[in-house]
């Protein structure tokens, strides 16, 4: 039933950006930045900006996934200094730990699995994520070639955040934005699932398409290459250099990738259920919690990779195994808990 209702469908979309990227010869560095500075943001927008939403509850969500977060980052930073990862590697790798894909892929499971309130839990807790996604997601990508005071910064510079902020404060002061203002804003925000899930298909397909150069450095023929590049050959600072340097870094994104996947999927379900014990959620509540907390790497995390060139074929990676992983896992999970 999952297989064919949910992981089917968002697999196709994955496949269409696939085939755009191969075929349409589009620059990726275009979408990538639509989704950070306009659909994202959109899609906070219109989901916070509703008085029905439960500001308390939100918060109380909010701060789980905190403490979650902050218990990954430590155990992947840890993991990242012993295996001796460069400052930007460990980022990396942290990235792809912490964001989660509860919104793309995690609030159409929880529809298929429990139903309407499976959906009005897993919206609220995309809306917490997107709070965290918004802020330590971006410092940690831009934290991996800058200070902390240049990453701190640039939380503040992106939109998503202050859509948040925005959506909160007009439902506080009971100032709802105009319906045709808000109508444009519903539809921006609808399209960022499917195109988020087309931005990752066109990552994946970079991953596809150097295959045979990754085959070829692994043999210690190593070509120019690089994920994230356009199809102008421009090589984003930090990838792939000819020679057995080249396929050392490249060893070290596939294995840091494949690393990063692990602590997400096994990471969030094990951390999650220790950290639910010690709060006061309903039972309903408590089986989204798991089910998003186990969702694989989120699409912002090479959305904010690419933007802040943290590593982005690590991350790309890091979403690859994970999303392929989850078909099994979200399996097992739903079958533990009785959906």
């Amino acid at each position: 039933m999952v297989l064919t209702n949910v992981i089917l469908p968002v697999f196709f979309i994955i496949f269409l950006g696939f085939l755009l990227r191969r075929f349409g010869k589009v620059d990726l560095k275009t979408f990538s930045r639509a989704q950070l500075y306009v659909l994202s943001p959109a899609l906070a927008f219109m989901s916070l900006a509703k008085p029905e939403a439960d500001t308390g509850l939100i918060l109380r969500v909010l701060f789980f996934i905190v403490c979650l977060e902050a218990v990954l980052i430590v155990i992947s930073l840890g993991i990242g200094f012993a295996m001796k990862r460069g400052r930007a590697e460990r980022q990396a790798m942290t990235l792809a730990s912490v964001l989660m894909n509860t919104g793309f892929y995690g609030i159409p499971v929880c529809v298929l699995a429990f139903g309407d309130w499976g959906l009005v839990y897993a919206t609220i807790y995309m809306v917490a994520s997107s709070i965290t996604q918004s802020t330590i997601g971006i410092f940690l990508a831009s934290a991996g070639h800058g200070s902390s005071k240049e990453a701190l910064a640039n939380v503040f510079k992106t939109p998503l955040l202050w859509s948040i902020v925005a959506a909160r404060l007009l439902v506080y002061l009971h100032a709802l934005t105009p319906a045709p203002l808000m109508k444009m804003i519903d539809m921006l925000g609808a399209s960022a699932i499917p195109i988020g899930l087309i931005l990752l298909g066109m990552q994946l397909e970079s991953i596809w398409l150097e295959s045979a150069a990754w085959r070829a450095s692994l043999a210690g023929r190593t070509a120019a290459f690089s994920i994230g590049e356009n199809h102008e050959g421009v090589r984003p600072e930090g990838t792939c250099k000819p020679g057995p340097g080249g396929a050392v870094e490249l060893r070290r994104d596939i294995s840091g990738g494949l690393v990063s996947a692990a602590i997400r999927i096994v990471g969030g379900l094990v951390v999650s259920y220790g950290i639910i014990q010690l709060f006061h959620f309903n039972a309903n509540m408590n089986q989204v919690l798991i089910v998003e907390s186990s969702m694989p790497t989120a699409v912002n995390a090479i959305v904010f990779a690419t933007e802040y060139n943290c590593r982005p074929r690590l991350v790309a990676v890091g979403i690859l195994a994970s999303t392929l992983a989850s078909v099994v896992s979200i399996t097992l999970i739903l079958r533990y808990l009785g959906s």
